[in-house]
């Protein structure tokens, strides 16, 4: 038999891309701080900035640190911690832990370097270093445990409440700061997933104390993406025929459905139906897009979210039953399982993504499938009553939400990049952002579109000189779009493909991209912004002139007829 040949550094380096993004790599980490019986998690993701050229700065991640006052570690479990596989004795019965991998993996996912300092009760301080680039030097798997040095343990002491108490540090440096997210991205991500991910665990319903998660020093607030507690328990079942939208539903209280017929293994299952964030708005209960922040309504968030020991491994799972409809928006499931269920359901390395077995798939399908048709036919309902009352629908909103989610994180990069600039760098552009935003300043009632309803897109009668779009600021909220509706191509094309959805996206998006490039051009570059404007605003004249010819002489019917 022969023995084969590795190369460490390679493989370290792999289990770094078997499926993390930066969000989950971190929330990885952060398992074992739960697992440790931490009540205190603190994540803090540290900048620096980067040259972009011509004197521009970027801000970058620099370093990302997970601290915890849990039960540390001696000696021997933080060599267990750092082998890669990590021997499952040391875990305990409902760990959030599964392969011996997630802290090596998700750490060589961000970055090269990963430091720990610890402590365990009773025993003295720790310190280990792996580093990636001295392991490819070394062609070995190695690592430094030592002794933190004096200002490193009086930052640690200083979190956990001093030097009798117990507690564990990760450090990730050597940052892969080309295959990560904006800075903002990341932040908001944390955010908004902490709180989903730890739900059972921040609100104590885990049976264990309570846990506390801050992000860069904010609190993390548990959230139910099925707000169960906002539910009438006495009138709180989803009549889809009959259905307001004004508030969440039951469309299937919690059952047990089997997943092997061997262990004796089960899940429990439960769906409910969300508010429709137009018929709120219509009755002034809130503004649709408060309705859609807060219940995370839009694509990408419904489905089902499945909890393994109360931690969530799986967002707005489709489970290849759920399909991609915007009458699918309010739908939300949650399946219980705990680490019984592991083999029975094949859960990946990241613990993010599992496969039913023949069983449970069969035992959910036909309730899936009921819930679905509820859930389709309440949407339905609500839009349609309201559609009645109002004598409109607009054709425009599902993309603008997401429209408004991107507008509001590059505004936030750019804030963290003026941050990081130099004293000089951030003078200027502070004044080039304002000049920017002067030059075309939102009316009140753009702004209070964009407030209401998310509306970063918006169209309006006439522009002047023919142009078929124009940008505009509103200070808080940042980019607005204007689209000329009297323009050859609205009037002419667009208008008569409102039903055609995926047209009205393209069309949406490449007007928000077209007026973000403008801004960015007039903030970002050394050219004069006042000469910059002028241009543009040229450019933007002969689009609009020369765009509105062309369709004179085309032969709409063809087009309307290739597009639909």
């Amino acid at each position: 038999m022969r023995k084969g040949g590795w190369n460490p550094a390679r493989v370290l380096a792999a289990l770094g891309k078997i499926g993390y993004d930066p969000v989950s790599a971190v929330l990885d980490i952060a398992d074992n701080s739960v697992s440790a019986g931490a009540e205190r998690i603190d994540v803090s993701i540290l900048v620096t900035k980067r040259s972009e050229g011509r004197g521009r700065s970027k801000a970058v991640v620099d370093t990302i640190v997970i601290k915890d006052d849990g039960r540390g570690m001696n000696e021997e479990l933080l060599d267990n911690a750092l082998s890669l596989g990590s021997s499952e004795k040391y875990y305990s019965l409902g760990t959030l832990s599964k392969f011996g991998l997630g802290l090596k993996s998700a750490a060589s996912s961000l970055g090269k370097r990963l430091e720990i300092i610890t402590r365990m009760s009773g025993e003295q301080s720790l310190k280990a270093i792996l580093d990636q680039e001295i392991i490819e030097q070394e062609n070995d798997y190695v690592y430094d445990i030592d002794t933190p040095s004096d200002a490193e343990l009086e930052e640690f002491d200083r979190f956990v409440g001093g030097s009798e108490h117990t507690g564990t540090f990760i450090k990730i440096s050597k940052i892969n700061c080309e295959s990560l997210p904006s800075v903002a991205e990341i932040l908001d991500g944390l955010r908004k997933k902490i709180g989903i991910v730890y739900y059972y665990y921040i609100t104590g319903q885990s049976g264990a104390t309570k846990r506390t998660f801050t992000v860069n020093g904010e609190i993390v607030e548990p959230y139910d993406p099925l707000f169960t507690d906002e539910i009438d328990d006495e009138d709180g079942n989803l009549d889809e025929l009959n259905w307001d939208g004004l508030s969440p539903k039951w469309i299937t209280r919690q059952q047990d459905i089997q997943l092997d017929t061997k262990s004796g293994c089960i899940a429990k299952v439960e769906i409910t139906q969300l508010p429709h964030p137009p018929s709120v708005a219509d009755r002034e209960i809130m503004s649709q897009k408060a309705c859609r922040d807060k219940y995370m309504i839009g694509a990408g968030n419904y489905g089902f979210y499945i909890y393994r020991n109360m931690r969530l491994i799986s967002w707005a799972d489709s489970l290849e039953m759920v399909g991609q409809d915007q009458n699918l928006y309010s739908f939300r499931g949650r399946i219980l399982i705990d680490s019984d269920s592991d083999e029975v359901l094949n859960i990946d390395v990241t613990k993010s993504r599992i496969q039913l077995s023949e069983l449970a798939k069969s035992q959910l399908t036909p309730i899936v499938q009921e819930a679905k048709n509820k859930s389709f036919d309440a949407w339905d309902t609500a839009k349609r009553y309201l559609a009645i009352k109002t004598g409109q629908q607009e054709p425009h909103s599902a993309i603008n939400e997401e429209l408004d989610k991107i507008g509001s994180i590059v505004e936030k990069d750019d804030r963290i990049d003026e941050e990081v600039a130099s004293a000089d760098e951030q003078k200027k552009l502070r004044k080039r952002r304002e000049q920017a935003i002067q030059s075309s300043e939102a009316t009140p009632e753009e702004k209070e579109k964009l407030v209401q309803s998310s509306q970063r897109v918006q169209y309006v009668e006439a522009l002047p000189n023919n142009q078929l779009w124009q940008r505009a600021h509103d200070p808080e909220s940042g980019l607005i779009v204007r689209v000329n509706r009297s323009h050859r191509l609205i009037r002419e094309i667009l208008e008569s493909q409102t039903r055609n959805s995926q047209l009205v996206k393209v069309l949406d998006v490449l007007f928000f991209s077209l007026a973000r490039g403008e801004y960015s051009l007039v903030y970002k570059s050394d050219h004069d912004s006042a000469i910059v404007e002028r241009i543009i605003a040229d450019y933007r004249e002969y689009v609009g002139n020369d765009l509105s010819e062309i369709i004179r002489k085309l032969d709409i019917s063809s087009l309307i007829d290739d597009v639909k």
